[in-house]
């Protein structure tokens, strides 16, 4: 965003001055009545929220909608210049001026004058603008994409690329499904935790939240709300009660078509002639196809757990001198006999004390050992020192920022291994290698991923700071699902404290060892302890 310079007009100085005595609210319309004449959704490209912007027209004859400069400035991140005297406003969007005059038809941008159908009003204390200068003057100016649509009354600002694009619901034979159309096989992750509502998560997904939810539902699915959040987006399916199983698959392309069509079956139930609670708090039950891997189950007889760091590698190092490897060692001798001790399976340790390894031999151990999967324990850090919480990681190429640095930072012990190796080439490095060994686990490792945060936030009171994917070179080759969890930020005074107390630990391990049972086929003991509460 633009802000003051020195070749602003001469009055605008002015402005600002008088804006600072101005009675503060001036922006705010006061609402005659309960309910908006009209909400206006706005849909944003760069990732922030989709916004809903009260709308009202100048009197009871007028067909125009009008807009509070107030939501304008907040959407368009603009700066305003009010001069009550003058009953002049600047709004300065991106790098040009708009000025308007109350009660005049014209609006000037950069010097030069531009005729609007109505003029700008002033109502209860609010500077209104009419809502045909942002669909036609700005539209027109901005370097930015914006596209207003009048019938419907959505706003859409930039150039979204959605990979979701669509969502139709079928019935067919007495069988409902949802059809969503992607431009890639992206992966999901699906859960029906809550009775009479199916969570769709798709990684990396980017869809229109308010074309998505618009959509009406058909046989068993009642109505469908779409979320979008920077990284991932989420689709929530509420589902008739008689609703008792589901599945979710990518069925194979028509000829010609570069899109994907994931689909969701939902199966009917015998519902009882009046439903009981115990029935109405039932959850639907995943089917899956004869054969399928999924229904086979996952067994898990054997875990490899990998401490991160060791030796000469002492990863993070606290402010009052902790080493990460110390605390991942002792993470990892708790969590192995805690998995020994409740699911009763065998669990190895690609390291038993301070020794090092380099990243490739910690893959190595698990598959020579043939691992059912792998957990790689480390601790966070950022410098800031209010930075906090847990988060785990699968192996996938990252898609921000933050995470290309933390798989920087964790492949940085790469420079030991090798003088020459930089850890930032490994960001894309051996991908098309990996993808070969590790593709067919990838969306296991996702669904140990979210297992793990999920059961985490049941006992821990830190930060969710949530799923992500990273290119760790330590996940990289490893044949079965591979997770690496950063339990806690050592840079922060208050979560390092918690690293070293036992209780922490304890409860960071029983979150571990239930998401590990839930994961498992059912080949562990059914009357295995319970986790313990944690902070």
């Amino acid at each position: 965003m633009s802000f003051y310079s020195r070749n602003m007009p001469g009055f605008v100085f002015s402005a600002l001055f008088m804006v600072l005595l101005a009675a503060p609210g001036l922006e705010l319309m006061a609402q005659d009545k309960d309910e908006p004449e009209a909400v206006l959704g706005v849909v944003f490209s760069e990732g922030r929220r989709t916004v809903d912007v009260d709308l009202s027209r100048a009197d009871d004859k007028s067909s125009e909608f009008y807009i509070t400069a107030y939501d304008l400035a907040r959407i368009f991140k603009a700066t305003k210049y009010w001069k009550p005297g003058a009953r002049k406003l600047v709004l300065r969007i991106g790098s040009k001026d708009y000025l308007f005059t109350i009660d005049t038809r014209v609006v000037v941008v950069n010097g030069e004058p531009v005729l609007m159908r109505v003029p700008a009003r002033y109502v209860d204390g609010a500077v209104m603008i009419p809502l045909e200068f942002v669909g036609g003057v700005l539209s027109r100016e901005s370097a930015e994409r914006i596209e207003l649509d009048g019938d419907n009354l959505v706003l859409t600002i930039g150039t979204p690329e959605y990979n979701v694009t669509g969502l139709r619901f079928e019935k067919v034979n007495g069988r409902t499904s949802a059809v969503l159309t992607l431009t890639d096989e992206l992966l999901y992750h699906v859960d029906t935790d809550t009775p009479g509502l199916l969570r769709l998560k798709i990684y990396g997904g980017r869809l229109n939240t308010l074309k998505m939810s618009a959509v009406d539902g058909k046989g068993l699915f009642r109505r469908v709300r779409a979320e979008q959040t920077e990284y991932d987006a989420y689709l929530f399916f509420q589902v008739e009660q008689s609703a008792s199983g589901f599945r979710v698959e990518f069925t194979d392309p028509e000829e010609g078509d570069h899109e994907q069509n994931l689909v969701i079956y939902l199966e009917k139930g015998e519902l009882p002639e009046i439903p009981d609670a115990d029935f109405a708090g039932r959850k639907m039950v995943e089917i899956f196809e004869p054969g399928s891997m999924a229904e086979r189950g996952f067994e898990i007889e054997k875990i490899m757990i990998d401490p991160g760091h060791g030796g000469t590698d002492g990863g993070r190092v606290s402010s009052s001198g902790v080493q990460e490897k110390d605390i991942n060692l002792d993470i990892a001798r708790e969590l192995k006999g805690m998995l020994v001790e409740r699911l009763g399976v065998e669990v190895l340790m690609t390291r038993e004390d301070d020794q090092f390894l380099t990243l490739t031999e910690r893959g190595e151990i698990a598959n020579i050992e043939e691992a059912d999967i792998f957990i790689s324990i480390h601790c966070n850090g950022w410098f800031h020192p209010e930075a906090g919480g847990f988060e785990t990681y699968f192996l996938a190429p990252a898609r921000t920022e933050e995470e290309r640095r933390q798989a920087r930072e964790e492949n940085s012990a790469v420079e030991l291994e090798d003088a020459e190796m930089d850890p930032e080439k490994l960001e894309e490095l051996d991908f098309i290698i990996w993808d070969m060994v590790q593709n067919e686990f990838i969306a296991e490792s996702s669904e140990l991923a979210e297992t793990v945060q999920k059961e985490l936030a049941e006992v821990l009171t830190i930060r969710n700071r949530g799923v992500k994917q990273a290119g760790f070179k330590v996940l990289r080759g490893i044949n079965m699902p591979a997770i690496l969890i950063e339990v806690a930020f050592l840079s922060n005074r208050s979560e390092e404290k918690l690293l070293q107390d036992q209780s922490f630990q304890s409860s960071v391990c029983a979150g571990i060892v239930e998401a590990v049972r839930k994961f498992s086929s059912g080949k562990i003991a059914a009357d295995a302890g319970a986790p313990g509460t944690g902070y």
